[in-house]
């Protein structure tokens, strides 16, 4: 049985975790640090299982930090009839709600529908109705519909163009990567050996079953053996080249997909409630997303053929959101140059031919005649699910194989550790910011006031106008695993989509700050910021199309 872990998320522990990969074997070894892979580790270890997680980049670096930050129960996908997985969808919004409250927050809903629009009113009426149906009736709220003069009141750039009536309903917003991170913050206080930045390069054989993995630290360069009884591939969009390291698939298991977001100013367009609305051009739902300052626009749904570590965004990708924002909110005329970033994540939809949007957001699992499970599909919002039901084969294996049986049930639905609500009065910062650090750190924001009066500097916002502080990227070194740059200003804050450009003038002071914490000497700092620029680009590269 794992014993827990009081040794801080950092940079250091990621170093020791390395050594025991090498030295300890393990009975489940995942490879990919997405949500999917770190709630497997966290159901594992929870169980009593020794696990192992080696990431090729940053926890969270790919499809769970460029999601629509939504736990929804999808009602877009009760018109393909998915019952199914809207009922699990809907089950699992509620479980998250439970055990993450400061991460999984409620959010108000508007489907507004206006005179001549399709679906038909009733059509919209009855989803509404089946969706609280499919919540067992035990959301926030069960939907209720909004007079036009009501939605004029609350929402006013909704309002005109023959508006009958608005529906309001309950779905939960969430901070993905935070999510991502602090599920693999529990799994490693729960006796998970978690790595990022280490990526499986091959797999070991033992009498033609697999029986570990090969892997690299990208940091160093060592190459490091992990003997484990069970190899599961949970990486995602790159399913397909992990299954090849044990024998090419007949046939890809993943179609990747591309949604687009768009970041714009919340003074440009203004929403209370986040709304779900149609694509003029092809009737495709999206959302506007209210996200502190700003709104969210997504999403795209395109096949994506290119580079899978790095989406482009593309101009018609941004001309197609905003002509359904302009359709919808005509009084709003957002304009390119409002846009503040666009960023693609890629969906691992398991392949099948049609429509990429009419494609079911199921996940399936495989296994190898060499052993090798690998899991594809679902969604965020079903991770804890999908790893329930993973890890239960698991202990089967292990039992049938091994004659090992872990000591315990699953036990994932007991509360998040640091993801419960805070209620903590800060000194020394203003409201907001305060506010900030309570909803992103919980009692942990004690940390960044503390860096701030042992150094004034840290307590300066990284970017004049945000409110993220440079004692955030410290935090993010000593407690958060963050290795680069790219790991504080994406996925530890959210500085690149925020701020205009980037933030790219202040990336340097923030990596001079991480550079001794991390043993970085000038030319490593120089590739630091050169790797962020790169990163930048990709979010505004659209613009010179």
């Amino acid at each position: 049985m794992a014993e827990t872990s009081h040794l801080p998320f950092s940079a250091a522990t990621r170093s020791e975790n390395l050594a025991r990969m090498m030295q300890e074997p393990f009975d489940l070894l995942i490879v990919g640090g997405g949500i999917t892979g770190v709630g497997i580790a966290r159901d594992a270890a929870l169980r009593g299982i020794r696990t192992a997680l080696v990431e090729k980049g940053d926890l969270g670096i790919g499809t769970s930090s460029r999601s629509t930050r939504l736990i929804h129960g999808g009602i877009r996908y009760l018109e393909y009839g998915e019952f199914k997985l809207v009922f699990d969808a809907c089950s699992e919004r509620r479980v998250m709600r439970k055990i993450a409250p400061r991460l999984a927050r409620p959010l108000a809903f508007l489907y507004p529908i206006y005179r001549g629009q399709r679906p038909a009113p009733w059509k919209i009426s009855a989803g509404l109705w089946m969706y609280d149906a499919l919540s067992l009736f035990r959301n926030v709220q069960n939907h209720r519909w909004l007079h036009p003069d009501e939605v004029q009141q609350r929402e006013p750039l909704l309002a005109g163009r023959g508006l009958l009536s608005a529906g309001r309903y309950y779905d939960v917003q969430v901070n993905d990567a935070r999510l991502t991170l602090a599920t693999a913050k529990s799994a490693h206080i729960h006796g998970a050996v978690v790595t990022n930045y280490t990526r499986a390069t091959g797999l070991m054989k033992t009498g033609g079953r697999i029986s570990g993995a090969h892997v690299v630290d990208e940091i160093s360069g060592q190459e490091v053996e992990v003997q484990a009884r069970v190899v599961v591939n949970a990486t995602g969009i790159w399913a397909d080249q992990v299954l090849a390291l044990d024998e090419p698939p007949s046939s890809p298991m993943i179609r990747p997909t591309k949604g687009v977001h768009l970041m714009i100013p919340k003074s440009k367009l203004p929403s209370q409630h986040a709304v779900i609305f149609s694509v003029p051009r092809d009737g495709r739902h999206i959302f506007l997303i209210p996200w502190g300052d700003f709104t969210l626009i997504g999403t795209t749904d395109t096949d994506h053929q290119g580079d899978l570590d790095d989406p482009i965004t593309k101009y018609e990708d941004v001309a197609y959101l905003l002509e359904a924002v302009n359709h919808t909110f005509p009084g709003a005329q957002v304009r390119p140059a409002d846009v503040i970033s666009a960023f693609a994540g890629l969906r691992p939809l398991v392949a099948a031919p049609g429509n990429p949007s009419a494609i079911s957001r199921e996940h399936i699992m495989a296994e190898t005649p060499a052993g090798l499970v690998t899991i594809v599909g679902g969604k965020l919002t079903t991770h804890r699910l999908m790893a329930q039901q993973l890890v239960d084969h698991v202990a089967r294996r292990l039992a049938e194989e091994f004659g090992l049986h872990p000591p315990f049930e699953c036990r994932t639905r007991q509360p998040l550790e640091g993801a419960q609500t805070e209620v903590l009065k800060l000194s020394g910062v203003d409201d907001p910011t305060g506010q900030h650090l309570v909803d992103t750190y919980g009692s942990d924001a004690t940390w960044i006031l503390a860096y701030a009066e042992e150094n004034p500097a840290w307590g300066q916002p990284i970017v004049p106008g945000l409110r993220y502080l440079m004692g955030e990227a410290l935090y993010g070194v000593q407690h958060e695993m963050a290795l680069t740059l790219c790991d504080v200003l994406i996925r530890r804050t959210h500085v690149i989509y925020e701020a205009r450009n980037g933030g790219l003038e202040h990336a340097r002071a923030v990596a001079e700050l991480m550079a001794p914490r991390l043993d970085w000497d000038e030319a490593e700092t120089e590739r630091q910021i050169a790797a962020y620029a790169a990163q930048v680009a990709l979010t505004q590269g659209w613009r010179s199309e």
